[in-house]
């Protein structure tokens, strides 16, 4: 198995994926966009170089964060299977679906009875199905006024914390329009993830924390080690997402109370 280099955009590197693919290699799996920091990958660019290096290479994408914020056509963009999920564009949680293009076959992970036509066995799960097909239809409704929504809360969050002080938003060097317009990833110098995280919620925002932190064996974030920033922002990051239903007061609001809690945290951290 190989794993792609990213910059300190998050994008893959081009010649790096060229030169991984060999004749034995079987499948390519990109996420489209990534859950941290919104990167977007050129899915159709990458699709084209795997079908150069090796026409017989599988191209999965998984679209679990672009799909509903994206116009994403399989065909077109070369793509062989596709993944996404229905709780990320407000539908049920547990329910799903992966495109598999025709003619590619690939072996179910679940036997039994051959239900879904040999590809999952087991009754399907018919209010889910139909809670999703509601959700995509909500999503792709004034599909372009909803992405211009978000990426205006995008822009609007961004230039309020550039105003502040120690703070790095991560992964925007090309233009928030070469990004999803939903993520955004923010470090705070000198304040812990977790720290600031509680203090936000106990202001009725809710945010994540970049890292997986515990009290004796914090596992920093794979993907902020990836852009390589500095080490001592790896714990002090936070990402910040919207929905269609966010509201521009609501991210003023949370850049009114970080401009208030920062200087506060810094002055009770431990040096």
């Amino acid at each position: 198995m190989t794993f792609l280099e990213v910059d300190n955009n998050g994008l893959i590197d081009m010649e790096q994926l060229a030169s991984s693919i060999k004749k034995e290699t079987i499948l390519v799996s990109i996420m489209m966009v990534n859950n941290e920091m919104g990167s977007v990958q050129d899915i159709a660019a990458i699709s084209e170089l795997i079908k150069e290096k090796n026409k017989a290479t599988l191209f999965h994408v998984d679209a679990i964060q672009a799909y509903g914020k994206f116009k994403i056509y399989p065909k077109r963009m070369g793509i062989d299977l596709l993944s996404a999920s229905g709780h990320k564009i407000h539908g049920p949680k547990g329910i799903g679906f992966l495109y598999i293009k025709d003619k590619v076959k690939i072996k179910p992970v679940i036997y039994g009875g051959g239900q879904q036509k040999g590809m999952r066995s087991g009754t399907e799960n018919v209010p889910g199905i139909a809670g999703l097909g509601v959700a995509v239809e909500e999503i792709y409704k004034d599909h372009e006024a909803k992405i211009a929504h978000l990426y205006s809360l995008k822009q609007a969050l961004i230039d309020g914390v550039n105003k502040l002080e120690d703070v790095t938003v991560n992964g925007v060097e090309l233009g928030i329009g070469k990004t999803a317009p939903h993520v955004v990833s923010v470090s705070f110098a000198g304040i812990r993830s977790e720290v600031l995280l509680h203090a936000l919620e106990e202001r009725g925002i809710y945010v994540s924390s970049g890292s997986a932190c515990s009290s004796n064996h914090p596992a920093l974030s794979g993907t902020l080690q990836a852009i390589r920033i500095r080490k001592d922002l790896l714990d002090s990051t936070l990402r910040f997402s919207f929905s269609v239903n966010t509201t521009l007061e609501e991210v003023e609001y949370a850049v009114s109370v970080l401009a208030e809690l920062l200087p506060m945290l810094r002055r009770f951290t431990r040096k």
